[in-house]
């Protein structure tokens, strides 16, 4: 078996034989208000503190600072394990804040989302250089969705994303990637290409029934890894991200 890297989201490792496969890149799909971001913040954040592996959010949309402040409502100080030389934001978002902890390097001051001069070799580069300040193994790029205010083109935001994924598989990195996909698209066809190129991919559904809001979690494919085929419903609770893989979805609704 090929080394494991731990979620850090109780509950999923034992249904992917103990966490992902090491020095690969994940896709992971799911509507808005799924938890993508949480999931992404979870995954670094429990691998600097729990775990002792340094760790980079690649921010495209989102600012540093919202995403750093929104976490502490789960008790996660991105600050302090940033201080201990585990942690880092790549900021590439169209709004820049002067935040400790965040990493915007000259290549990235005017080369954003949105920009004209935007390039994804040098957002590339600059993960490889906070990779470097950190000694990071993890990454989380939010959200490859960003790069369609990029590219028009379908073939280009699709060759740009290959190039970003092979980037972070060439500095053996375990990266997850997040990406939108609407509830009432089960499909992966607008990340066909990405999903192929990628490692694995895992779902996030949301679900209204009656009055409430059901989620569950699918692993759609983990290359090498015997994982579940079934939906597992998991919840997003004040300590994270919990997957429950023992209940089943909608029993008790």
């Amino acid at each position: 078996m090929s080394e494991r890297v731990k979620t850090g989201v109780k509950g999923l490792d034992e249904l992917i034989e103990g966490g992902l496969p090491k020095g690969y890149s994940f896709l992971l799909l799911g509507g808005p208000g799924t938890g993508k971001t949480t999931f992404g913040a979870q995954y670094l954040f429990k691998g600097a503190s729990e775990f002792g592996e340094g760790g980079l959010y690649v921010a495209f949309d989102e600012p540093p600072i919202s995403i750093s402040t929104n976490m502490l409502r789960y008790g996660w100080n991105f600050a302090d394990v940033e201080r201990q030389g585990k942690f880092s934001f790549v900021d590439v978002s169209p709004m820049k804040h002067d935040a400790k902890g965040t990493f915007v390097p000259a290549t990235l001051q005017q080369s954003f989302i949105g920009s004209p001069k935007f390039s994804i070799d040098n957002v590339i580069s600059a993960i490889g250089e906070a990779k470097r300040k950190v000694n990071a193994t993890r990454c989380v790029v939010d959200s490859l969705t960003a790069l369609t205010l990029q590219f028009k083109d379908e073939f280009e935001i699709r060759q740009q994303t290959m190039n970003l994924i092979r980037g972070l598989t060439e500095m053996d990195m375990t990266a997850i990637l997040l990406a939108e996909n609407p509830e009432d698209r089960q499909d992966m066809t607008k990340y066909g290409a990405e999903a192929f190129l990628a490692q694995g991919v895992i779902v996030l559904h949301m679900y209204r029934v009656e009055e409430s809001n059901v989620r569950a979690l699918e692993v759609r494919k983990i290359r090498g890894v015997k994982h579940t085929d079934r939906l597992c419903p998991y919840r997003i609770t004040a300590e994270g991200i919990e997957v429950y893989p023992e209940e089943t979805v909608f029993r008790s609704v």
